[in-house]
């Protein structure tokens, strides 16, 4: 009886196992199979990046830097569009991509008519990162990556200033003013800078702007303007210029005009190549660099952060600008820069989950 009993219970106690390990068996199968269509899920974000395009030299290093960045963020399947330094072509792009069904979307903003584009994106639901130049409205972006082109302004006219007054260039200065293309952010902003720093030497009397105009950021427009420019006077004492592709057509009508290099002062921004080594050769004073490297890698990392963790830029980056670093280059600290500003080392984009990569 006891032989029974004690068999009977062995019996029972087996079946009660067998019965537990196939209910966890087929359990753990249902976690991990879930896990792994949530895993699938996740793995894999379509993502825009529409540019401005390569009709400046300026935006190539973005594409550059997206890809590479996309590399080390498989979860990001990301396209590049070029939207051939067009306004409406832009806008048609961002639409197209939210009738695709895009997840998330990398904007370099050609001119501010782009923001109407971008916030029927935002309605409906795609995140959107706007670098180097934003939209009019911050509130249909989770990020802007760039720089204060307004400070950016600001540096590039007092550096020409300081010069002036070193050199003890007789007074009034007369100055030229290149803004960049009508309506985009850049232009505006570094316009703004300059002539805020202007104001009280234009009010007292030590400096005339001679010509205020746009020459859309393109060499071949800012050499036609300063030739005829030239034509009308050659009593000019310094240009600002917007970028570096305008600084260098500047310097190309003043060698045309015959005039000695340095005898015209030439500022810019972006530490173009050319410019670095007309810097070197004393043609141009200075340029700026705030590496459109940097800031579309940045933006791959903050659409990552936001796809994958839900994080967006901390309240102290006031409107969610993340601002790169600047760099006034001169003759004194030319052989510390790099082309573009690119630099050899990516620095962590500061918030978020991020690392450092090499560039």
């Amino acid at each position: 009886m006891r032989h029974k009993t004690t068999r009977a219970l062995g019996m029972m106690l087996a079946a009660a196992v067998l019965a537990v390990t196939g209910v966890d068996a087929v359990s753990s199968g249902a976690l991990a199979s879930t896990a792994r269509r949530s895993t699938d899920h996740a793995t894999t974000y379509k993502v825009d990046f529409i540019f401005t395009g390569y009709a400046y030299p300026y935006f190539a290093p973005m594409a550059q830097a997206v890809s590479l960045a996309a590399k080390h963020y498989p979860q990001l399947s990301i396209k590049i569009i070029n939207a051939n330094n067009s306004g409406p072509t832009e806008s048609s792009d961002i639409a197209t991509a939210v009738a695709a069904g895009v997840q998330g979307i990398i904007l370099n903003t050609v001119e501010e008519s782009v923001t109407a584009a971008a916030q029927k994106a935002a309605s409906a639901g795609i995140p959107i990162v706007t670098i180097d130049r934003d939209i009019a409205a911050p509130s249909a972006r989770i990020a802007f990556i760039g720089d204060n082109d307004f400070v950016l302004g600001q540096t590039m006219t007092k550096g020409a200033l300081a010069y002036l007054a070193a050199h003890k260039v007789p007074k009034p200065w007369n100055f030229v003013l290149l803004e960049g293309t009508l309506g985009s952010s850049t232009a505006i902003g570094r316009l703004d800078g300059a002539l805020a720093v202007l104001k009280p030497y234009v009010k007292n009397g030590s400096v005339k702007i001679v010509l205020n105009t746009s020459a859309n950021f393109a060499t071949n427009t800012a050499q036609s303007v300063m030739s005829a420019e030239l034509a009308k006077t050659t009593n000019i004492q310094a240009v600002i210029c917007g970028n570096d592709a305008m600084a260098l057509g500047v310097e190309t009508a003043i060698k045309d005009h015959g005039i000695a290099p340095g005898k015209i002062v030439v500022t810019g921004a972006d530490a173009q190549p050319e410019s670095l080594t007309a810097i070197r050769t004393g043609w141009q004073l200075n340029t700026v660099t705030h590496s459109p490297y940097l800031e579309a890698f940045w933006a791959v990392e903050a659409m990552a952060n936001y796809l994958q963790y839900k994080i967006k830029p901390p309240a102290k980056f006031a409107h969610g600008d993340i601002l790169v670093p600047m760099t006034l280059v001169t003759k004194a600290n030319l052989a510390t820069v790099g082309p573009w500003g690119t630099p050899k080392i990516v620095p962590r984009l500061p918030y978020g989950k991020s690392s450092t990569y090499r560039s």
